[in-house]
């Protein structure tokens, strides 16, 4: 059995501009796609937040430190982040760490 300890996993506050919530999803939909064939990616979910409205929540798990830092380095993910920096109504927030418990 494969052990958890390095995996690495992240949580980004994503809120889209009054009336561009739909555009953000379209263009994070693409990337889940994209994303979910690179190599040390064992989740990629974006997730619509109940409570706050014009907010996604991407929800991702990666096998490594290495394999989320060359995500950084794709053209899907850099062609999204130019998309949807059109539609954030504020910066994301973003959280990260390894699994504890």
């Amino acid at each position: 059995m494969k052990t958890m300890n390095n995996t690495i996993h992240i949580v980004v506050e994503l809120v889209a501009q009054e009336g561009k919530f739909d555009e953000m999803k379209d263009i994070f939909s693409e990337l889940a796609s994209a994303t979910r064939e690179e190599k040390g990616v064992i989740s990629y979910s974006f997730i619509e937040d109940e409570n706050r409205k014009n907010t996604l929540l991407s929800v991702e798990e990666w096998q490594d430190e290495e394999s989320e830092k060359k995500h950084w380095d794709t053209p899907h993910l850099k062609s999204a982040l130019k998309k949807a920096n059109e539609v954030f109504a504020s910066e994301p927030i973003v959280h990260k760490g390894k699994k504890i418990i």
